[in-house]
């Protein structure tokens, strides 16, 4: 069994600490913000302070890899998470549909807090809130220097046979292995040039929700548009601008923004039905990131790992960073008992783990922003990205589209939006590749609708 110190408490961090202590390991997860405060899913998601994770009032949602982790290890928070209200949706895509499979739709609080409750009282887990890790503590008596401790703001040192980082976004990882003079991680990064406005809303009374849709988005040559369904009768509304657009200021004015989700096809059935019940958010720096502990000399050390957003996260527009945290979590959970008897080999397998699993969604997530970069660029020249001509990225919009009506692509694309294939295990089924070809010979330019609303109509909106 394992001594392990968790820096961060939010949602990787907190599935760590769970699925580690249920396997018998001691868990200390030291986490800067307080504990959740009230007792109504509204005071979790309104009551709230949670700085360390400022996405937290965006939209979010935990995707069917996320529910079959539970489901295998933790059934009793899908009990829990549905008790608080929190909805479960079949994991769809199109007119495909998975058996026995579910996303859940929840505002983060809501979902963050009710699993916080439970690790609070889980034998095994000690939570220190109001504390952070500032500094590791590393051994030399090998060959590669291996951490075996952290330092705490509060002046405590921890030891332990594995520290993770689990800090997220802002993770402080740079900095410890600079100070202990360790070699620095591997980063790759691209910015993905735009930011998100979100808002929530409740239902009115007597008012059902409109269907809901994963991804449920549609790209406007100029923005994205979203709409996520919650828990307890809620849902969110975001759109994402250029951080270029001279008009980006204009949509944080709540009447401006509720006047282009009326126009937006998507968003108008929603905005009919719903009241807010917050202000606007603004999140920005959208980025993705990978980071590694393992160069090409081996760890920089043995004894630390960088767990979920930590590790790498994506832009969130298709809600796969808690999913990707649950199932790292799991792993890490199941692989933990070698991180005390073989450190730094330990380090080099779950960093090979990671890249394996987790990394090919990082990659084809760099690839569409890559895409939708230039997108967001052409539509403020008031220009329109011509149709992609690589031949993989191709046949993936292709099968996007043709999953509307076909219910073998439809599974396809819903195993892939959901985490439970990749693209070419899901999409190199030989009756999936003959369909979309088949859609493909006779829809060839796969121009998309103009936008609606168009770029004038939304100028108009913005300077109303």
């Amino acid at each position: 069994m394992a001594r392990v110190v968790i820096a961060g408490g939010g949602f990787a961090g907190l599935a760590a600490a769970l699925l580690l202590a249920r396997r018998g390991h001691t868990v200390t997860v030291v986490e800067r913000d307080g504990p959740p405060p009230g007792s109504t899913p509204d005071d979790d998601a309104h009551g709230w302070h949670r700085p360390g994770a400022p996405q937290s009032h965006q939209s979010h949602v935990l995707l069917a890899r996320a529910r079959r982790v539970l489901a295998d290890e933790a059934p009793d928070v899908i009990d829990a998470l549905l008790a608080r209200g929190v909805r479960e949706h079949p994991a769809a895509a199109g007119a495909g549909r998975l058996e026995g499979e579910y996303a859940l739709m929840s505002r983060r609080l809501v979902a963050e807090a009710t699993l916080r409750r439970i690790v609070d009282r889980e034998p095994g887990v000690t939570m220190r809130c109001g504390d952070a890790v500032v500094k590791v503590q590393v051994s030399r008596a090998g060959d590669v220097p291996v951490v075996n401790g952290a330092h705490l703001l509060s002046g405590d040192l921890l030891y332990a046979d594995l520290v993770v980082d689990a800090g997220g976004r802002r993770s402080a990882l740079p900095v410890w292995l600079a100070d202990a003079g360790l070699r620095p991680a591997v980063d790759d990064s691209q910015d993905c040039g735009f930011f998100y406005l979100t808002r929530y809303y409740r239902l009115r009374p007597g008012c059902d929700a409109p269907p809901t849709k994963i991804p449920g988005s549609v790209a406007l040559d100029y923005a994205t548009v979203l709409a996520f369904g919650a828990d307890n009768g809620t849902f969110s509304l975001s759109m994402t601008l250029s951080v270029d657009d001279p008009y980006r200021r204009a949509f944080r004015e709540p009447d401006r923004h509720s006047a282009f989700l009326r126009a937006v096809p998507l968003t108008a059935p929603w905005m009919k039905v719903g009241e807010p019940i917050s202000d606007i958010s603004l999140m920005a720096r959208i980025a993705n990131r990978r980071r590694r502990l393992v160069d090409q000399n081996g760890p920089v050390a043995g004894g630390v790992v960088a767990l979920g957003d930590a590790a790498l996260h994506t832009n969130p527009t298709l809600g796969r960073g808690i999913s990707l945290a649950f199932w790292h979590a799991q792993h890490l959970a199941q692989a933990a008992d070698e991180a005390a008897v073989d450190p730094v080999g330990f380090v080099e397998r779950f960093d090979s783990w990671t890249n394996d699993n987790l990394g090919v969604w990082y990659d084809t997530q760099v690839a569409a922003d890559a895409a939708g970069i230039g997108r967001l660029e052409a539509g403020l020249r008031g220009e329109r990205l011509a149709p992609v001509d690589d031949p993989m990225a191709r046949f993936v919009a292709a099968a996007f589209v043709c999953a509307q009506d076909d219910n073998v692509v439809g599974d396809a694309v819903a195993k892939v939006v959901h985490l439970l294939a990749p693209p070419t295990e899901a999409f190199g089924d030989p009756a999936v590749a003959r369909r979309v070809g088949a859609f493909l010979s006779t829809n060839p330019d796969l121009e998309r609708p103009a936008d609606t609303p168009s770029r004038a109509e939304f100028e108009a909106f913005a300077t109303s």
